[in-house]
C-alpha cells in the first residue's frame, strides 16, 4: 500500500509538471503567433526587407513577453507605467531598425499595431 501511495504521488507530480509545461508552451506559442502576425502586417505595410523583418520580429516577441508580465501587475498605475516604458523601448528599437520613411509609415499605423499586440498580451 505504501508503494502504491508513493507511486501515485510520483505520478501526480509528473502529471502536474507535464501540464504546467504544456500550458507554458501553449502560451509561448500564442505570443510567438501574435508577434509573427503583427510583424507580417508590418512587413507588408512598411516594406520590410528580410533582415528588418527578423529584427522587428524579435522586438515584437520581446515586447509581448514583457507586456504579459507587466499586465500581471495588481496596481493599475504600476501596470500603466510598465507598459508605457515597454512601449517606449519598443519604439526606440524600431526606430533604429526602420528607415525614416518606414518609421513615418509605422507612426501612421501605430494604433493598429498596438491594438493587435494588445490582443495577444491581454489574452494571457
Amino acid at each position: 500500500m505504501k508503494n502504491f501511495t508513493n507511486a501515485s504521488k510520483a505520478f501526480l507530480g509528473t502529471l502536474v509538471l507535464f501540464l504546467m509545461f504544456t500550458v507554458n508552451a501553449a502560451a509561448q506559442d500564442k505570443l510567438s503567433e501574435g508577434a509573427k502576425a503583427v510583424t507580417a502586417q508590418m512587413k507588408t505595410q512598411l516594406g520590410l526587407n528580410d533582415g528588418q523583418y527578423t529584427k522587428v520580429l524579435d522586438i515584437n516577441k520581446t515586447f509581448l513577453t514583457k507586456a504579459v508580465e507587466a499586465n500581471k501587475a495588481v496596481n493599475a498605475t504600476d501596470k500603466a507605467k510598465k507598459l508605457k516604458t515597454l512601449n517606449d523601448e519598443k519604439e526606440a528599437k524600431l526606430k533604429s531598425v526602420l528607415t525614416a520613411d518606414q518609421y513615418k509609415k509605422f507612426a501612421a499605423y501605430r494604433n493598429t499595431y498596438s491594438k493587435k499586440l494588445k490582443e495577444y498580451y491581454e489574452a494571457k
